[in-house]
């Protein structure tokens, strides 16, 4: 064998890229075909589309039944079924609202329980509206209170209704100005009133009613009560006064005429009522509340009171109603500057100017006319003998 036969065995030999390539067993025995073209190798994309078929899933582990459990049957173990998360969603919500429930029934429970057996009423206190002490309960006693409300001692605190009592004391005692029920844990009960005083007397169909500062009912009377205020005001329609009712007064106008009870013109004039608590505040905040012996509001055009009944002051309609009874306290009040003790008549403080100033004219009252002396009729002796002398002519 020559050098050059040499070297190309050792080249071969040691992987030298002129080196052909290898023939394997096949086809040397003729199962494969020199030359064929290789099979064609699929794609990524083939092989990610392609599905796994020889691909196994693991063994899902079998559900161990205990039978010891309520409801085991002997026989082949059973398929655990797959839980959704839905339905999870739903265990945990029916677990938290059974929970609440829980918590609300021992609350409830609780609360029954303290409410019947801790709160009993063990200490009763009578006190005026601002909650000072002794009360002024006037004509009556704290017992006859006391009686007529009807809570017994180690009763429920929470066992009646304070409105209830409150409306049914008010009833029962009508020279309360006002009363109030209350209580204040954890075992009292408190009575809080202000007496009624007689203020007005007001004629109704039927007669006579005697009412309070707020025009509370105190009782009637036939004839005309000695010593109160008179008070005119317009009635509803079918009044019937009802001894511990209110009163409210019907609005009327002259000035409005038949208007007066659309929504327009209502919402222009104040209500009687109102009219009338301006008119007492007014009167008290100048010191002519207490010479006041009449009131007159039944038409809200032409308002008016009488002082000491001697002077009737005149206001018109509601309109500057501060600023007139300061006019009226200065003619009123100040015998030097105003009216005298004795002056009687009408003071007119009802008239407006152009420009926005309220005039005062004072009206006296006419003194009445003395009557003339009749003559003196002869006695009866001397007519007789005249007539006797004129019968002898």
């Amino acid at each position: 064998m020559d050098n050059n036969q040499r070297s190309r065995r050792q080249k071969s030999a040691n992987g030298s890229p002129a080196q052909g390539p290898r023939r394997g067993l096949g086809s040397r025995i003729g199962l494969e075909k020199r030359g064929a073209p290789a099979p064609e190798q699929p794609t990524v994309r083939q092989q990610a589309a392609r599905p796994r078929q020889n691909a196994q899933r693991p063994p899902r582990p079998s559900q161990q039944i205990n039978p010891q459990k309520p409801g085991y049957r002997p026989g082949a173990p059973q398929k655990q079924r797959r839980v959704t998360q839905a339905e999870i969603i739903r265990r945990r919500n029916r677990r938290r609202a059974l929970g609440i429930l829980g918590v609300l029934a021992v609350l409830a429970v609780g609360a029954f329980v303290s409410v019947n057996l801790l709160f009993k009423v063990t200490i009763f206190r009578v006190e005026n509206m601002d909650r000072t002490t002794p009360a002024d309960t006037g004509i009556y006693t704290e017992e006859e209170l006391l009686t007529a409300l009807g809570v017994e001692a180690n009763s429920n605190l929470f066992g009646f209704s304070t409105a209830e009592k409150t409306q049914q004391l008010a009833q029962q005692f009508p020279y309360l100005e006002q009363v109030e029920v209350d209580i204040q844990l954890p075992a009292t009960v408190i009575i809080k009133v202000q007496p009624a005083q007689e203020r007005f007397a007001c004629a109704y169909s039927g007669g006579w009613m005697v009412l309070s500062d707020s025009l509370k009912i105190l009782r009637t009377d036939a004839s005309q009560p000695d010593g109160l205020t008179l008070l005119s005001i317009a009635l509803p329609d079918g009044f019937t006064p009802a001894v511990g009712a209110h009163i409210t007064p019907k609005s009327y106008n002259s000035l409005l005429g038949a208007e007066q009870a659309t929504a327009e013109t209502a919402g222009l004039q104040a209500s009687a009522a109102d009219t009338l608590t301006e008119l007492m505040e007014n009167l008290q905040a100048n010191g002519l509340f207490d010479g006041t012996t009449a009131l007159d509001v039944q038409d809200l055009s032409d308002i008016e009171f009488t002082y000491q009944n001697r002077v009737v002051v005149r206001l018109g309609s509601e309109t500057n109603l501060p600023y007139k009874l300061q006019l009226a306290a200065a003619a009123l009040a100040d015998p030097e500057k105003g009216l005298a003790d004795s002056d009687r008549g009408v003071l007119d403080i009802s008239t407006q100017q152009s420009n926005g100033d309220i005039c005062a004219y004072f009206a006296p009252e006419e003194a009445a006319p003395t009557p003339e002396p009749e003559p003196t009729p002869e006695p009866a002796e001397n007519a007789g003998d005249a007539g006797d002398a004129a019968a002898a002519e």
